[in-house]
């Protein structure tokens, strides 16, 4: 499955494009995800990109959606990404199903 993912693609860490961008990306298993982040990864977490394109840091926070049946649906949140912003690394995302028990919590309190 690939995903989308907002891209400030950059080859300067902390520079970002003065344009919102978009990427598709390919969604990681859990061992390749391993591979690169080893045990930064839980079950909450889910990582994409890392084949020429992959956030970097001022993405945080962005979304990572998948396209099922013509419906698009969030299914993670930019979380922590390398420090070199390697295209060849993938970003790691907060899986937002395993979050949703949080999410409703903050919703049901504002």
């Amino acid at each position: 499955m690939r995903a989308l993912t907002p891209s400030g693609i950059s080859v300067v860490p902390g520079t970002g494009a003065n344009k919102l961008q978009q990427a598709t990306v390919p969604l990681l298993s859990t061992a390749q995800c391993r591979n690169f982040w080893s045990d930064k990864i839980t079950d909450s977490v889910l990582c994409a990109g890392g084949n020429g394109v992959s956030p970097c840091m001022g993405d945080s926070g962005g979304p990572l959606v998948c396209q099922k049946d013509g419906a698009w649906t969030l299914v993670g949140v930019v979380s922590f990404v390398g420090s070199s912003c390697s295209t060849s690394v993938p970003g790691s995302y907060s899986r937002v199903t395993k979050n949703m028990p949080w999410i409703q919590g903050i919703l049901a309190e504002n």
